[in-house]
């Protein structure tokens, strides 16, 4: 396992906590931890795919951090 793969889980596991904070413990998903993971996720993912470059994952994790954006400035509007 290189680096890139640790970085990449490490994606992973940031995105299933931030699920776990809106679901299980109820917090809204434009508040400030939501966002904040839900940016960390996909930063680390596409800094993992420089290793092994996916197109689909790159493009999915690149519309997951604009979509987290937008409703967060939503939100805060």
């Amino acid at each position: 396992m290189t680096g890139a793969d640790l970085i990449g889980l490490v994606g992973v596991a940031v995105f299933l906590v931030a699920y776990f904070v809106v679901q299980v413990l109820r917090r809204p998903p434009s508040g400030g931890l939501a966002v904040t993971l839900n940016l960390i996720g996909p930063v680390c993912m596409l800094f993992s795919l420089r290793q092994d470059f996916n197109l689909a994952s790159f493009v999915s994790q690149w519309c997951w951090m604009a979509l987290t954006l937008v409703g967060w400035w939503r939100s805060r509007r």
